[in-house]
């Protein structure tokens, strides 16, 4: 897939200019210092048919040791209604292997239990900063967590807790950045740097960044409109353009997966497993039903291939020495 190709000393020339800026307004006023962050605008020609969230992995982590992170974990024994042997199990897990960027543990059960009304979520979901979930778990979050986390786009990042450097894994997805496409405008925004690094090291993580959406998005490189740099607090200044419009972009429709997601168990159903779809969707399927189905399904597409084959055909062929048959009044007169 093509690239696209950027200028790089036009863009640390911008990275150059924004932060003189920020540093200028941040003298008069204070209270912009906890507003150090560089954004990128990406705009499209042609806007996705889906939504798309993109996980940036960036040369140069953010530094974000003042944010709160929460981390979703599975529960170790889904018997027991007690949870907090499986939040010391995890913290010895976390320091064990030198991670101290996590602030709070939430096993699965307890946001089950603590989190069904809808302040409870809201509140949560304002209490922190950035949501980590276990691997394990996070096709299940959906049912739990709602619009009140993914439609603030604070949507969980997923972590391997069984990886062997752990410590890499966490700081990863909270040093990495995160780029939401919307199906809904041409316009999505990402963090691309912070106020104290360095002009070439801001400059690097761009370029990166671009790759990473140009080689995810629908449409690919070409379907990059304008990518434009800000603070949160200045104008945005553009890096590169491009010409063309959404007449010469094909996005391709991507195929419905709901076939390939597997049913999983949750310990407040006996006797049954749960589907969890990508967009949220659930499904309850109980034992031997989804085995029903499926032959249900089968015997129906049978059926339906049996009945195309089958033809109606008037056969004219009469064989040698076949009589015609007589008629009554011949039969009568004899």
């Amino acid at each position: 897939m093509a690239s696209i190709q950027l200028n790089k000393a036009k863009i640390s020339k911008a990275v150059e200019v924004l932060q003189e800026v920020v540093k200028s307004a941040e003298k008069k006023d204070s209270l912009l210092e906890e507003l150090d962050i560089f954004q990128m605008q990406v705009c499209l020609k042609k806007i996705p048919h889906k939504e798309k969230s993109i996980k940036l992995i960036l040369p140069h982590a953010l530094q974000r040791p003042d944010l709160d992170v929460c981390l979703f974990v599975k529960d170790l024994n889904r018997e027991e209604r007690d949870y907090e042997s499986t939040v010391r199990h995890f913290q010895d897990l976390l320091k064990k292997n030198g991670v101290n960027a996590v602030t709070d543990i939430i096993p699965l059960k307890s946001l089950k239990t603590e989190y069904k009304p809808y302040e409870a979520k809201r509140n949560l979901s304002n209490a922190y900063d950035i949501f980590l979930a276990d691997a394990r778990i996070i096709r299940l979050l959906p049912t739990y967590l709602g619009k009140h986390f993914y439609g603030k786009k604070k949507t969980p990042v997923q972590v391997n807790l069984q990886i062997k450097n752990l410590s890499k894994e966490i700081d990863e997805a909270i040093g990495s950045s995160r780029c939401i496409i919307s199906s809904k405008g041409a316009s999505s925004t990402t963090v691309v740097g912070q106020l104290q690094m360095a002009p070439a090291d801001i400059t690097e993580n761009i370029i990166a960044a671009v790759d990473q959406i140009a080689a995810a998005v629908g449409g690919g490189a070409s379907n990059i409109k304008q990518l434009n740099l800000k603070s949160r607090t200045s104008m945005s200044v553009p890096i590169y353009i491009s010409d063309g419009g959404p007449q010469d972009i094909a996005i391709p429709k991507e195929k419905s997966n709901k076939g390939d997601v597997e049913a999983e168990e949750i310990s407040t159903l006996f006797g049954a497993k749960v589907k969890v779809y990508p967009n949220g969707k659930i499904m309850v399927i109980r034992d031997g039903e989804e085995q029903k189905k499926e032959s249900v399904k089968r015997k129906r597409i049978s059926k339906e291939r049996g009945n195309k084959k089958r033809k109606t055909v008037t056969s004219t062929y009469k064989p040698k020495g076949t009589k015609k048959p007589k008629s009554r009044k011949m039969l009568k007169s004899s």
